[in-house]
């Protein structure tokens, strides 16, 4: 297999290639998320690694270059920062992944020392512990002699779904099953409440400014200053959103409550699952459990349309363990190549980590005292 690195996504967008047979069914895979975020944000030299078994596109790997003093050249994962890009991976089919990963890794290890391709650290961050694609990319990078750490990352919650709702609930405490039944016979099933769901780029703009209303009402209530405060997520977010509504992949939900949008939710769609992105609640109407509604009325409607599971991304929100979503468990992943001024700063670094832990460790006894 041949790798070849690209400094512009339209070098490879504008070829005749179907990246789609890559994502493995993950929408934060797709060229309409990741060339958004590059079109948004680029906050270094694109280097994104496609890898071909003669003319046909096998493999890639999105990354991007930046510098800095401490760290030198690193390489980080498209889609990472604010945004918050769960489920990457390296883009394959089954199929080919090892061998693509194998090339990636040797192609990795020699650019390291080039004169236009040096790297000083691979830093991945929050990837899933069990991904495929990344396991193997570990091991080759491993065998050829870099060095490689990791370390806890926030978890990713996934609620399975049964086949009914009649089973979903059984699951449930008592109590738990009591407060789900009474959403929906109190409020879901009558005249007062409405759920909307925008799937077509015509609806879009209204659906949007729906789920920013609630977002930032809801945030700045907290006193914080939601993610649309930022002007690079508020535009990646928007075109994204159009890229990935135009081929099915997304959808805006929103629950309406005597005539008034109480909640909303922004999920993209892989296969059969729905991935909860981001949301927000009206801060006024909190007595009514605005929340809790929209999750009663998102997962009977998954359950309803057939999806396996919903999932709910990262962070350890409590929500998500009482609707029994169970975590899966994240890392942040640094390879350093075998030479030796990375080795020097892998080393500077791995001595501040221990100084964070015992300074860490030392607070909580103290605390406990």
């Amino acid at each position: 297999m041949r790798v070849e690195r690209l400094t512009t996504f339209t070098d490879l967008i504008s070829r005749p290639t179907d990246w789609s047979s890559l994502v493995r069914g993950v929408p934060f895979r797709r060229p309409q998320w990741l060339a958004s975020w590059w079109d948004s944000y680029a906050p270094g030299e694109l280097y994104l690694l496609t890898v071909y078994d003669g003319d046909r596109l096998a493999g890639l790997l999105p990354l991007y270059r930046t510098r800095s003093a401490a760290k030198g050249n690193m390489l980080r994962l498209v889609g990472d920062g604010e945004v918050c890009t769960d489920y990457c991976s390296v883009l394959a089919t089954p199929e080919d992944l090892p061998r693509v990963c194998a090339a990636l890794a040797e192609w990795l290890t020699e650019a390291a020392t080039s004169s236009g391709d040096s790297w000083d650290l691979l830093e991945l961050e929050n990837i899933a512990a069990d991904d495929e694609g990344f396991a193997l990319l570990r091991s080759e990078l491993d065998q050829a002699g870099n060095l490689l750490h990791e370390r806890d990352a926030l978890q990713c919650w996934r609620l399975e779904l049964p086949e009914t709702l009649e089973a979903y609930e059984a699951s449930q405490s008592k109590s738990h099953r009591k407060q789900i039944r009474r959403f929906y016979k109190r409020t879901l099933d009558t005249d007062r409440a409405q759920l909307h769901v925008c799937d077509n780029v015509s609806d879009l703009p209204k659906a949007m400014e729906v789920l920013i209303d609630l977002h930032m009402r809801r945030r700045r209530s907290l006193g914080q200053p939601g993610c649309f405060a930022s002007p690079q997520f508020d535009r990646f977010l928007r075109t994204a959103a159009a890229e990935l509504i135009a081929i099915g992949k997304c959808e805006i939900l929103w629950l309406d409550l005597d005539e008034a949008p109480i909640a909303a939710e922004i999920h993209f769609l892989g296969q059969q699952i729905p991935y909860c992105y981001q949301a927000g609640v009206d801060p006024e109407r909190l007595t009514e459990d605005p929340g809790s509604l929209m999750q009663a009325a998102i997962i009977r409607r998954s359950i309803e349309q057939r999806h396996t599971a919903i999932d709910f991304l990262r962070g350890d929100e409590p929500y998500k363990a009482h609707w029994r979503a169970t975590p899966h468990r994240c890392i942040h992943l640094r390879a350093t190549p075998n030479r030796a001024a990375a080795k020097v700063r892998h080393g500077l670094w791995l001595a501040g980590q221990e100084v964070k832990n015992w300074v860490k460790t030392g607070l909580n006894i103290t605390t406990a005292e």
